[in-house]
């Protein structure tokens, strides 16, 4: 039934390409082979000429650049969604090797660039930054200015950039083809049936119990099975990430990430022990939720029970239509934009074999238009995670006009409108919900999904950190090393309130976050808490919110978190920031209590 649901869900690529066999695709390579050729011959000699390097120069070269990196930017966007969308598909592994590599080339020729960029002297970028023709892109430029002690020479960088595609880039993709192809089975009357690990996670939220302890079994036997490979595959990373952190010469695993995200290690820090420090909250609701199941022990299949035994499935053009009048509540501009994903096919909600799990929204070119994948299966946390997605789908639509270098957010931010449109939604069905059971139920839901975010992204991130640190003493881990150190790091957060079974040691082997984007996972924690400062806001005053959320979130990445957040009255510098939405969450507790006393 679940497969059923969203059958036939699936997004249009043509806006992209009509397929593999394209020819737009070798002519849009070709054309950025030209243009590279011709920025290489035309732009290099700036940097090198006796003359003073201008403003103008640095414009014009931007101009150019800036065509170059749209040209790449759609083989290389469609690539990865063809092979998300079915990685089991004959011939597609090589496909994705074949552009990465072509894009690889060309981008060889425009990396100088960044080199002598970063070679410049702060006097002379001072002047340069400062000029009215470079005002545009002036974050643009001092953000690459950042990575100056970490740049190496031209050379160097494009052994770094090559080598990539057979390293942590090889690994990734490899990592996406085991998982997604691991077969994962269930008892149904005297049958095993297949699953596939989207469909698997989704019964960890089952209202049946026996029905989340064989998934959480099923879960851990698949992924047993490939521990061999999935452990090798997570210590090459490591190993690779560790290499290139002495190459490059970064004094912390984090120190990459936290450059992207434009955030420093201390905010972070900070973040994280804000977050620890509440560990207690995240154990009292949990021992309420024993409660409210009726449970002499709480394990960890057992943490997403729903609260009621409320079984409706949703079919995916009630979500939709969900989805979109609750984002018309908010706002008919977003409303509009959303709708569109829905209506012009922008969205891959079924479930089939070989289909990358989880969900995300990827950005393509400011021309175009953002693509969604999910794996709907009807419930109302789908739901949820579509107009997640969505979110994310209106901000990289807005930030369109950033251009093509600034639309993307840092990840600290480009989670905010996602989990704003997810808070939209919630508060749209609780409004709806006369029964107070159901409110109940619909309650923990959302806090089950707000301590994922908040408390568990910390663990992941807190678990990673000891890998690499453990890795950087030892080297290899054997995979018990590294499932002890998973449930060491998830033991803090649940204490005695949650009993870990011998499966949920598994529990590190399918998280794409560690292979793709190592340490990612702290952006949900400070976004999740951000946005809930940010929603008491909106309540407080929607007229004068709203558009300011749009003049933000159009932005995209083109200045420092902090000034976006200004943006909102909110001060990122403030020692008790985190605490106000760890406070908020506090109340949706009291919220669940008390409800569950009447």
């Amino acid at each position: 039934m679940q497969k059923k649901l969203a059958k036939g869900i699936r997004w249009n690529l043509n806006d992209l390409y009509s397929g593999t066999d394209d020819p737009r695709i070798e002519k849009d390579l070709a054309m950025a082979e030209t243009l590279a050729l011709e920025f290489e011959k035309k732009c290099r000699p700036f940097f090198h000429d006796t003359a003073p390097l201008t403003a103008g120069q640095i414009a014009g070269l931007l101009s150019a650049y800036k065509e170059i990196v749209t040209c790449l930017t759609r083989p290389g966007c469609f690539a990865q969604l063809v092979f998300a969308e079915q990685t089991n598909r004959p011939g597609i592994g090589a496909f994705i090797q074949k552009i990465r590599v072509r894009i690889t080339e060309i981008e060889n020729h425009i990396l100088f660039w960044d080199v002598e960029w970063n070679r410049l002297d702060d006097a002379k970028v001072e002047t340069l930054v400062n000029d009215p023709l470079l005002q545009k892109d002036r974050h643009y430029l001092l953000k690459l200015r950042a990575y100056r002690p970490f740049t190496l020479a031209e050379k160097e960088e494009k052994i770094m950039s090559m080598k990539a595609n057979t390293s942590s880039s090889a690994f990734s993709r490899l990592f996406d083809e085991v998982v997604n192809q691991i077969p994962f089975y269930v008892t149904k009357g005297k049958q095993r049936v297949k699953k596939t690990e989207g469909e698997i996670l989704a019964l960890l939220h089952s209202a049946n119990r026996p029905e989340r302890k064989m998934a959480a079994r099923s879960l851990a036997e698949g992924l047993e099975k490939e521990t061999h490979l999935l452990a090798y595959i997570f210590n090459m990373i490591l190993a690779d990430r560790r290499t290139s952190l002495q190459i490059r010469g970064y004094a912390h695993p984090m120190d990459p990430m936290n450059l992207a995200n434009e955030i420093t290690l201390p905010m972070v820090r900070h973040l994280v022990t804000s977050v620890k420090r509440a560990y207690p909250l995240a154990q009292r609701y949990y021992r309420l939720k024993k409660k409210l199941l009726g449970l002499r022990e709480l394990y960890d299949y057992d943490r997403y029970a729903p609260a009621g035994k409320d079984r409706t499935q949703i079919p995916f053009r009630d979500c939709q239509k969900i989805t979109v009048e609750g984002y018309r509540d908010f706002s008919p501009d977003a409303a509009r934009i959303v709708e569109q994903f829905f209506t012009q096919r922008w969205i891959d909600a079924e479930i089939r074999d070989g289909k990358q799990g989880g969900g995300f929204c990827m950005e393509t070119t400011p021309d175009l238009h953002p693509y969604i994948l999910v794996n709907y299966t009807g419930s109302i946390r789908d739901v949820m995670t579509v107009a997640h997605e969505c979110g994310h789908g209106l901000h990289q639509y807005l930030a369109r006009q950033a251009g093509i270098l600034e639309s993307h957010a840092p990840l600290t931010l480009a989670e905010t409108a996602s989990v704003f449109g997810e808070m939209i939604i919630f508060e749209k069905l609780l409004k709806d919900e006369k029964s107070a059971r159901k409110k109940l139920a619909l309650l923990c839901g959302k806090i089950d999904d707000n301590f994922a975010t908040v408390f568990r992204q910390i663990v992941l991130t807190d678990f990673e950190l000891k890998t690499h640190e453990a890795g950087l003493k030892d080297g290899e881990l054997s995979s018990e090393r590294v499932s002890d150190l998973w449930i060491e790091a998830n033991r803090e957060l649940y204490g005695q309130s949650v009993k870990l079974t011998p499966e949920y040691r598994h529990g590190w082997k399918y998280i794409p976050h560690f292979i793709h984007s190592p340490f990612y996972c702290y952006a949900y924690s400070f976004a999740q808490l951000f946005v809930l400062t940010l929603f008491q806001k909106y309540k407080t005053n929607p007229s004068s919110f709203v558009p300011r959320y749009f003049e933000m979130l159009s932005l995209g990445g083109s200045r420092r978190p902090e000034a976006l957040a200004e943006l909102m009255g909110l001060d990122l510098q403030d020692p008790n920031f985190w605490q106000s939405g760890i406070q908020i969450l506090e109340d949706l507790v009291v919220q669940a209590e008390n409800l569950y006393q009447k």
